[in-house]
Order: structure tokens, then C-alpha cells, then sequence
């Protein structure tokens, strides 16, 4: 187990350096002590650390933002803080690090983080090997080439929030006020900078949890920003946008492939999260699903394919339940298939949404049509 030890406090460097030789039976070399931050940064590429024991309190740039920095260039570098106050130790722990120590360091507290080190280095490393797809069409989920489909487990809503909006931004600089301003407004700045180091750090380990390492989080060491980058990763709403406009003009021959880009929309984007920054986006996306919707709609009608429309109404009617055009064309269609009991059912679903969610009444046009359509059900069923 390499490990480094930075504390710009010497005698606290010693002691914990002497603690940790006293357990040579644990497979320990230390390869690095420090008391300047900004020399970790420049010497721990050379030295390849599997633990880097971590001074909250240091000049420069703190434990926290230093420890951010580690996980950034290092993200498989475990993490042990060290702190003289037990405010800092809560930061530590919510900046996912494998532990914390409160100063003075004892020997049994210590043995307890070594041996649980052990036992996650001693684990194999997962090996990376397939392309990951983020899904954010329907909710954020992740999906390896294998199919398998796994909804991200987040440790808080913030660092969730701050990874779409990330991901919404990528590979620009974003900066670190902005951030701030929309997460956490009502705090004051340093902590809100805290919940910051703590958010970005957290969505690194969620990431590296998932198995996911072409998802890069950097910053400049000084610099006030943030930029999220991506590589062997494909995000879904790329991909089904770039699907969608290079699709043929609809013909008999190639409708299949406007079926699967259809169903291949499988949700709003971010569906079931209230971000506003979102809403635009994702207005924007299901209009062009409804406008792809409405095309193969009005194609199978016109080659009297009503059951085929019907799949596709139901499915726009599934996802955007406040549409009226799709209520009106499913009674049209269910009218021409002569199944009443779905007209009627379709029109007293009209009826609740448009009150439910408007507080009005179908349009005129729709009235007149439901009442002609009843009346020849009825002269209809007379004559029979």
C-alpha cells in the first residue's frame, strides 16, 4: 500500500509517520510526506499513491479543495483526512472519503482505517471495457453495450442536479459563481465553495461506482470553473436527435426505421426531475417527438393503417397526457375501428384532463364531432 502524507504541521507529520511504520506488517511504504499542497500536486503523478493522508487545514489551498484536485487527476487515489475539528471531519465525510482522523491521531483509530483500506485496495479493479450510454430521455439511468440498464443511485439530490448540469454543458467552462448561484443561493460563499469541493467530489465517486471513467471532471488548479468532458460515452438525446434528422422523408420502405427512432424516445427528457434550467430543453425535445408523431400518425392513416396510428396516439397520450390533438384523433380513429366503448372513453378522459389541468371544456369542434358520432352510433344501433 503506497502512501502519502501531507500535514504542513511537521510534528504531526512525524507522529503519524511513526504510527504507520509500526504497522510493517501491513504491507505499508510510505512514498511521499509533505507540508506544501502545491507540491503534492506537481510530485504525485511520479509517485503513484494508492492512499494520500490529507491536513484539512493548509495553506495555499486547503485539505478539501486539495483533496478535490487528487480525485480529479487521481480518481482511484483513496482518501483519508485528517483534522483537528470535528465540523471538518462531517465535510470529510461528505466528500466520500474512505475515512477521517481526528487529531491527535491514536494507533487503534488508525489500525481501523488501515485494515479498512486493505480490504478495498486488495479488491481487483473493475476493468472498463464497454461503452457506456447516459440516459436522459425517460430519467437518468446509465446502459452498458450489454443492455444491461442501471438507475444512478445518488448520495444527495445536489450532486445529481449538478452532474445533468453539467452533462447539459459539456466540455465548457462553467463558472464556479454560477454553479454556486444555482445550487446553493441562500448560502454564504465558503460554505456554499464547500458544498461544492464536497458535490463534485461525490459525483466523481458515483461515477467511479458505476464503472464509468470516460466522464472527466477538471478545473485549473486557480481557476473559478468547471468543465465537464466526455470520451467512449454516448449520450441518448445526441444520439436520438442525430438519428431523427437524418431520417428519409416517410415511405412504405423505410418506415421501420422511423418506428424505432420513434420508440426509441423513451421519456421527457429528465423526466421526474423539476430542474427549470431543463425546461427548455426538454420542450424543445418532445416537440420534436410530437412533430415525428403527428408525420407516422397522419402516414398510417393515410394508408388506412388505423391500428398502427393507434399505437402511436397512445404512446404520445402516455408520455404527454396534457396533449388534447392526441384525445381527438384516438376518437376518430376508434370511431372508424367502430369500437364505441373506447370513444366514449377517450372523451370522458378529455373531459377530466382538460378540467384537471385548465379548468376548461373540450373545444366546440370537438363537441360536435362526439355528438354526430353518437347520434350514428345510435341510429345505427336502432336500425340493428
Amino acid at each position: 500500500m503506497r502512501i502519502i502524507l501531507v500535514d504542513d504541521e511537521y510534528l504531526q507529520l512525524m507522529r503519524l509517520r511513526t504510527l504507520l511504520e509500526k504497522m510493517n506488517t501491513h504491507g505499508i511504504e510510505i512514498v511521499g510526506e509533505y507540508t506544501d499542497s502545491l507540491e503534492v500536486i506537481n510530485q504525485i503523478g511520479k509517485l503513484q499513491p494508492d492512499v494520500v493522508f490529507l491536513d484539512i487545514i493548509m495553506p495555499d489551498i486547503d485539505g478539501l479543495a486539495l483533496g478535490e484536485k487528487i480525485s480529479e487527476i487521481f480518481p482511484n487515489v483513496e482518501i483519508v483526512f485528517i483534522t483537528g475539528f470535528d465540523q471538518y471531519a462531517i465535510d470529510a465525510f461528505n466528500l466520500h472519503a474512505i475515512d477521517y482522523l481526528l487529531k491527535p491521531v491514536q494507533k487503534t483509530r488508525l489500525l481501523k482505517t488501515i485494515n479498512r483500506l486493505q480490504q478495498i485496495i486488495g479488491k481487483n479493479p473493475k476493468s472498463i471495457v464497454q461503452t457506456k450510454t447516459i440516459q436522459l430521455l425517460g430519467g437518468l439511468r446509465m446502459t452498458s453495450t450489454d443492455g444491461k440498464i442501471q438507475w444512478m443511485k445518488w448520495r444527495t439530490a445536489k450532486a445529481k442536479e449538478l452532474f445533468v448540469y453539467m452533462l447539459n454543458h459539456r466540455d465548457k467552462m462553467i463558472c464556479r459563481d454560477i454553479l454556486l448561484e444555482l445550487l446553493w443561493p441562500e448560502s454564504d460563499i465558503d460554505k456554499a465553495s464547500k458544498q461544492l469541493y464536497t458535490t463534485i467530489y461525490t459525483i466523481r465517486q458515483t461515477l467511479k461506482n458505476y464503472g464509468v471513467d470516460g466522464i472527466k471532471i477538471s478545473s485549473p488548479l486557480f481557476d473559478s470553473g468547471y468543465k465537464l468532458s466526455l470520451e467512449n460515452v454516448i449520450i441518448d438525446v445526441e444520439e436520438w436527435v442525430s438519428k431523427l434528422k437524418s431520417l428519409p422523408p416517410l415511405q412504405l420502405d423505410n418506415i421501420d426505421k422511423h418506428e424505432r427512432t420513434f420508440y426509441s424516445y423513451t421519456g421527457d427528457y429528465l423526466s421526474g426531475s423539476d430542474y427549470i434550467w431543463a425546461e427548455s430543453e426538454r420542450e424543445r425535445l418532445r416537440r420534436l417527438w410530437l412533430h415525428h408523431a403527428q408525420q407516422l400518425s397522419k402516414f398510417y392513416i393515410r394508408h388506412e393503417n388505423y391500428n398502427a396510428a393507434v399505437n402511436i396516439q397512445e404512446r404520445v397520450q402516455s408520455f404527454c397526457p396534457a396533449e388534447e390533438e392526441s384525445y381527438f384523433t384516438l376518437m376518430e380513429l376508434y370511431g372508424v375501428l367502430n369500437n364505441a366503448i373506447a370513444v366514449e372513453g377517450q372523451y370522458r378522459m378529455l373531459k377530466k384532463m382538460l378540467k384537471e389541468q385548465f379548468g376548461m371544456e373540450p373545444s366546440i369542434e370537438i363537441d360536435k364531432w362526439y355528438e354526430e358520432w353518437k347520434n350514428k352510433k345510435n341510429f345505427y344501433e336502432y336500425m340493428c
